[in-house]
């Protein structure tokens, strides 16, 4: 085993899955998981970034749109959903 690795356990069918998945991308096993999880956690880096100027969402500052033909009954029912 290499410096700097670790071993770590998969389910039969999800290696299974993995290796086809490998074969295609003409790579092996621990390289498509090591890749998946690098884009994974890149991703994730992403979204706090993006998120981290943005407002967060609130349904107190949400107003709810009428349907078009929707009765008051049937958009008091749906404004109860939100509630």
């Amino acid at each position: 085993m290499a410096e700097n690795t670790r071993t770590i356990e998969i389910n039969a069918e999800v290696f299974e899955i993995a290796q086809r998945t490998a074969e295609m991308d003409k790579v092996d096993v621990p390289t498509l998981v090591e890749n998946l999880v690098r884009r994974h956690a890149e991703y994730v880096e992403t979204l706090e970034e993006i998120g981290s100027d943005m407002p967060r969402f609130s349904l107190a500052d949400y107003e709810l749109q009428r349907d078009p033909g929707e009765t008051n009954d049937e958009y008091k029912a749906r404004l109860n959903l939100f509630r």
